[in-house]
């Protein structure tokens, strides 16, 4: 089992870094009880709750308070074996859990690792206490959870289930679309086959010869589908407030593939659009809403609902938000807080395949990835998850998204402009003036080793943020923006700078010796182009730093020099 997780964080623990900050959904750190019998104890609840999750490592002989490394690093004696915590964990568990066991020393310290894979079935401890790791707590794990695990893990698949319904039952209409699905994304050689042999190719007929459920939801028509699944359906309905009568309104029972273009052509045809000229005569669309971001949460609740659970896909659009609701919580193991990193777990395997296949959305599990990005890269904030339990609500905020933002994201090398842990961190330096590892941790949803590392390659090799000079030498140091991205971001930031950073101390220093500034000087002193360096004078002019000197209206003529709260030279 791989276990670089553990050794990764165990290289900065006491190193201004406590373990607990360090702890995972799959690592966990434990200090060796009052006897063997306590702490064989204390380890097979810790495995039954990550076996029962995603798998996980126990260090044991840490302790995940101590602030130091001396204190944090406790050990374990010589008479705790290999063999004997092996046989530990295997007796207090049901069933049995074999964990891979292995030593490390660590600074002349004898440390414990312990990891367990992911369970095939759930597991208790000898009390019959079944317990499930979500975050860094373990959470009870009732059958009826247990149920929904065994979903997600696939060994329960709804949508494979047998329909008992006959291909021939099947709608012309819906057969017709699906094949100019399969045309225009290039798969001719399944468009051609019969309607049999196209099931088949699909994996849509089950073994008793019949349709499966997610044959019905995509080929049926709309009297079949309520016959087989009556828990089918969706609405839409549009307020031109959040506080107003709905003036849109959609019901309907259409099959999936025709019922995704019903609900993303009802939101299209009210977005707010506005149109961006970027450098080099590039253009760009801010939107309340962004099509592909619409798309693919539209499809993920339609594909990741609950099917035994009654109600519909609900689409609420206002100018200020858009909510997407679908019945039963989040696939088991998924929370709000892990959603962009929990591996794929689908609730309907074969209809989230065969939707793969059809290319509707994006690969399995990188939908939500997706809406994340296309919302941040306008400027915007990232969509919301809610677990009621029952059912699951993904809202987007409405309102255009920011010019300068997307303007500064154009700019940068490919790879970071598409990267979503950057965009993440330059989206919370938007509103704060610093962020370090355990902040980003939360945000990516990653380890603080690996938002770290996060941070390292935005400062490093994309030059946009700096280490403070005194939490430079720290594992994980405070990061701000460098004066040059800050200039970029300008109006995009929104926090007030209380005193005057490098930027503008740049600026003043020209305008000291020169007596003026020009767009095309600030162009030239931070390497922007002419809507950033525009958005940064407007920031000094309402600040009052710089004023607008001279007759010229517009052009290279116009010039700048200093205003009412311009630095005065000390006496």
């Amino acid at each position: 089992m791989d276990q670089q997780e553990a050794l990764n964080a165990l290289a900065v623990v006491g190193n201004g870094v406590v373990a607990d900050a360090l702890e995972t959904e799959t690592l966990d750190f434990k200090v060796v009880g009052e006897s063997q019998k306590s702490t064989y104890n204390l380890l097979a609840d810790a495995l039954v709750c990550f076996a029962n999750a995603r798998g996980g490592t126990v260090v044991l002989g840490v302790d995940d308070k101590a602030t130091s490394r001396h204190d944090a690093l406790r050990g374990v004696p010589a008479d705790y074996s290999i063999d004997s915590i092996r046989k530990g964990v295997f007796d207090r568990t049901r069933p049995p859990i074999t964990p891979f066991v292995n030593d490390v020393i660590i600074n002349g310290v004898r440390l414990i690792l312990i990891t367990v894979p992911e369970g095939v079935m759930p597991h208790s401890n000898a009390a019959g206490l079944s317990t499930r790791r979500l975050g860094k707590e373990c959470l009870p794990y009732p059958p009826d959870q247990q149920r929904e695990v065994m979903i997600a893990r696939g060994q329960v698949d709804w949508s494979a289930d047998s329909s008992s319904v006959d291909f021939s039952n099947l709608s012309a209409i819906e057969f017709e679309r699906l094949r100019r699905i399969l045309t225009a994304g290039g798969r001719d050689n399944l468009a051609d086959l019969s309607n049999k042999a196209l099931l088949e190719s699909l994996r849509l007929i089950a073994s008793d010869g019949s349709v499966t459920n997610a044959g019905v939801l995509l080929l049926g028509d709309e009297s079949l589908i309520s016959t087989v699944v009556p828990s089918y359906g969706y609405s839409f309905q549009f307020r031109p407030s959040s506080g107003s009568e709905a003036t849109g309104r959609i019901r309907g029972n259409r099959p999936l593939i025709a019922a995704i273009p019903i609900l993303t052509e009802a939101i299209e045809a009210r977005r707010e659009i506005h149109p961006l000229n970027l450098a080099g005569g590039v253009q760009l669309s801010l939107t309340d809403y962004p099509s592909e971001a619409i798309r693919e949460l539209i499809i993920n609740a339609f594909i990741h609902r609950s099917y035994e659970t009654s109600g519909t896909v609900d689409v609420e659009h206002s100018p200020e938000r858009l909510a997407i609701v679908s019945p039963g919580g989040l696939v088991a193991g998924v929370t709000p807080a892990n959603i962009l990193t929990y591996p794929s777990t689908p609730r309907n395997r074969l209809l989230t395949e065969t939707v793969s296949v059809l290319q509707l959305a994006e690969r399995t599990g990188q939908g939500v990835d997706r809406a994340y990005r296309e919302m941040l890269r306008i400027g915007k904030e990232p969509p919301q998850f809610e677990d009621k339990g029952t059912l699951v609500r993904a809202t987007l905020a409405g309102g255009i998204g920011n010019d300068a933002f997307a303007r500064f994201v154009s700019d940068l090398p490919v790879k970071a402009g598409r990267d979503l842990n950057v965009l993440l961190a330059l989206s919370h330096l938007r509103h704060n003036s610093s962020i370090d590892a355990s902040k980003l941790a939360n945000i990516i949803q990653r380890t603080p080793i690996e938002a770290q590392e996060v941070l390292a390659a935005m400062a490093d090799e994309y030059g946009l943020l700096e280490a403070t000079r005194r939490t430079i030498s720290k594992p994980f140091p405070t990061y701000r923006l460098r004066s040059e991205a800050l200039a970029a971001m300008s109006r995009s930031v929104t926090y007030r700078r209380r005193v005057i950073d490098d930027t503008d101390q740049k600026v003043i220093e020209h305008v000291k010796e020169y007596g003026f500034i020009t767009n095309q000087t600030i162009r030239r002193l931070f390497d922007l182009h002419v809507y950033a360096a525009r958005d940064l004078i407007n920031s000094l002019r309402d600040r009052e730093i710089l004023e607008k000197i001279g007759d010229a209206r517009g052009g290279v003529g116009v010039r700048y020099g200093p205003g009412p709260k311009f630095p005065k030279k000390k006496s």
